[in-house]
């Protein structure tokens, strides 16, 4: 078998986004996984945001995250988007499957799990 030396690209589109620590998680948990995966910190101003999106097919990233200004603004550029993030009027997560994007918003199942998390813990 050859060896590839090609990593799969995720990452995060931010503007401003250079103080935004996911990279070092989300990097350490590849290596601990010994996952080809590589997380980019990615500087996309509004104005390029549609570009910054279609370029992910193009570049075949796997999926991106979304942080300040892009989880409202995004939504135009998507293929399909989860009930519940359509919802919320927000994503925060774009992945490619079979050359669709699809957005997630996990901020509101994350929330509630905290609680539900919490409320477990208060109980027993």
């Amino acid at each position: 078998m050859r060896k590839s030396y090609r990593d799969e690209l995720v990452g995060v589109f931010g503007c401003p986004v250079d103080e935004n620590p996911t990279v070092v998680m989300q990097e350490a948990a590849f290596s601990a996984m010994g996952l080809p995966y590589r997380y980019l910190t990615i500087m996309v101003k509004p104005e390029d945001l549609g570009d910054a999106v279609k370029g992910l097919r193009a570049m075949n990233f796997k999926g991106i995250n979304l942080t300040i200004p892009h989880k409202v603004n995004v939504l135009k550029y998507l293929d399909v988007v989860a009930e519940d993030a359509a919802l919320m009027g927000a994503v925060n997560t774009v992945y490619v499957k079979d050359g669709l994007l699809y957005g997630e918003n996990t901020d509101g199942k994350g929330f509630l799990k905290s609680l539900t998390d919490g409320v477990l813990r208060y109980n027993t």
